[in-house]
C-alpha cells in the first residue's frame, strides 16, 4: 500500500509541474518572438520557416537542466535529421564555463546566450521564462505549438508530429536524411557478411556477440575516425573443456578473442565503400553513424 501510494504521488507530482512553473508561458498559436545574442545581433524566427523548431531554455548551473540534457541528447539524434531544428538558449553569463561544459557534455546543436544574469535577459522577458529547464516547440511557421518544463511531454509532442508527417514542411519533405550505404540496409548486411571472417582463436574461446562500431560519414561519402564504440561480447570459457586453464589463463584467452572481434569488426568497417552522405538543411553534412557487427557462432 505504501509502495502504491509513493507511486501515486510521485505521478501527480510530474503531472504538475506544469500547472506549477508553465503558467505564464506564451500561448500555443502565439507567434515566437526572435532571438539574440551576446553581441546583441537579432536571429530570426522566420528563418527557421517550413522546419519544426525546439527551444530549450537552461544553464550549466541548473541541476534540472543536467538531468535532462541525456533525454534531449537522444531527441536531437533522432529528429535532427528529420529536419527538426533544435535551439539551446543559455542563461550562462561566462562565456568559458559555457564552452567548456558544451564540450564537454558534446552538445551538438546551436547555443545562443545574451551572456547576462538570467532575469536580465531579454530573451528570458520575451519569452516568460521563470523556470529551468523550459521547452518551446515551434511549428513549421515559428508559432508556439508546445510551452511546458517536462521532457516527456516534448518527446511525445515530437512523436505525433513526426506520425503525422508535420515535422517540416511538405516542400521541404526528405531534403534531410541520414547517411546511406550504397543500396541500402540490405546492400550493408550482405557485405558485412560476405565480409567478415571470424578469428580463429576468438572461434575456438566461443567469443561472440556484437562490436559497435562508431565512425564519420564524409560529405564525400567517405569513412573516417573509426573506432570501437562498445563491445557486448561474451564467451565459452565456462564450458568443462576449459577446466585445465587457470582463472588468468581464461582472462587473457578472453581478452585476445575479444580484441580480435574487436580488430576484424575495425578492418571490415575500414573497407566499406563510399556512403551517401547525409544531407541537413539542403547541404551535405558530416555525420556520426554507429554500426553494430555481430559475429555469432555456428
Amino acid at each position: 500500500m505504501i509502495v502504491v501510494l509513493a507511486s501515486m504521488v510521485s505521478t501527480v507530482k510530474a503531472q504538475n509541474l506544469d500547472a506549477k512553473y508553465a503558467t505564464d508561458l506564451l500561448p500555443v498559436g502565439t507567434q515566437a518572438p526572435d532571438l539574440i545574442d551576446a553581441m546583441g545581433d537579432i536571429h530570426p524566427i522566420a528563418d527557421f520557416r517550413g522546419r519544426c523548431v525546439v527551444l530549450d531554455f537552461w544553464a550549466t548551473w541548473c541541476g534540472d537542466c543536467r538531468k535532462d540534457l541525456p533525454e534531449m541528447k537522444k531527441l536531437h539524434q533522432k529528429y535532427d535529421m528529420e529536419g527538426v531544428e533544435f535551439i539551446g538558449i543559455s542563461f550562462d553569463s561566462d562565456p568559458g564555463v559555457l564552452q567548456q561544459f558544451m564540450d564537454k557534455e558534446q552538445i551538438r546543436w546551436g547555443v545562443l546566450s545574451e551572456l547576462k544574469q538570467w532575469k536580465k535577459t531579454k530573451m528570458s522577458a520575451d519569452y516568460h521564462i521563470s523556470w529551468i529547464p523550459t521547452m518551446y516547440l515551434l511549428d513549421t511557421e515559428g508559432r508556439v505549438l508546445l510551452a511546458t518544463v517536462e521532457i516527456n511531454k516534448l518527446k511525445a509532442k515530437l512523436a505525433e508530429l513526426k506520425k503525422a508527417n508535420k515535422l517540416v514542411a511538405p516542400e521541404l519533405a526528405g531534403q534531410d536524411h541520414a547517411p546511406q550505404f550504397p543500396g541500402g540496409v540490405q546492400e550493408l548486411m550482405k557485405f558485412l557478411s560476405y565480409n567478415i571472417k571470424y578469428p580463429v582463436e576468438a572461434e575456438h574461446y566461443g567469443v561472440q556477440g556484437r562490436v559497435l562500431v562508431s565512425f564519420y560519414v564524409e560529405t564525400d561519402g567517405s569513412v573516417a575516425d573509426i573506432e570501437v564504440a562498445k563491445a557486448e561480447l561474451k564467451n565459452s570459457l565456462s564450458d568443462k573443456k576449459f577446466n585445465k586453464y587457470s582463472d588468468i589463463e581464461k582472462y587473457a584467452m578472453r581478452e585476445k578473442g575479444e580484441g580480435q572481434l574487436k580488430e576484424e569488426a575495425l578492418r571490415v568497417v575500414s573497407k566499406m565503400p563510399k556512403w551517401q552522405p547525409a544531407m541537413r538543411r539542403g547541404q551535405k553534412a558530416r555525420v556520426k553513424y554507429t554500426l553494430p557487427v555481430s559475429f555469432k557462432l555456428k
